[in-house]
């Protein structure tokens, strides 16, 4: 595999990582602080099964530098990310967790490459645009508890 396409499969997994960090924080930032002015009687609307499971989820990190320990990494988180994408909240947030949990369960189960940033890079534009809409459902999600 070319250096070119390891640093593209290197950036993406950052990217996913990044994101899946920052919509837990964003989350349990918001469910700690209640809002201003709320007394003990303020009661939301229950979050849907989505918001439940991003907040109830804790991320981390692969344990080694090697692929083993990523693909290894893979395997454990693929049934998570499923299940996000069947309780996605719109048809953009099940299109991106679906191709996202497609792309976890490759990494998951082969080392070529090669065929994996050949798919990342054929399909960055409709991957950047699905990462816009999972973005706005977990902000939609942080906005529920507040």
């Amino acid at each position: 595999m070319s250096t070119r396409t390891r640093g593209y499969v290197a950036r993406t997994r950052t990217s996913i990582t990044a994101s899946g960090a920052a919509a837990i924080l964003v989350l349990s930032l918001g469910v700690a602080v209640a809002p201003s002015g709320a007394s003990s009687s303020y009661v939301s609307a229950s979050p849907s099964a989505f918001c439940t499971s991003i907040i109830s989820y804790h991320a981390k990190a692969p344990s080694g530098t090697n692929y083993a320990s990523y693909r290894s990494w893979a395997k454990t988180n693929l049934p998570f990310f499923q299940k996000l994408a069947s309780q996605a909240p719109n048809a953009a947030s099940k299109t991106v967790l679906n191709e996202l949990a497609t792309i976890i369960k490759y990494e998951a189960s082969t080392s070529n490459y090669k065929a994996l940033g050949a798919y990342l890079v054929k399909n960055k534009t409709q991957w950047a645009n699905g990462w816009k809409a999972f973005a706005a459902a977990v902000l939609n999600c942080a906005k529920s508890y507040l």
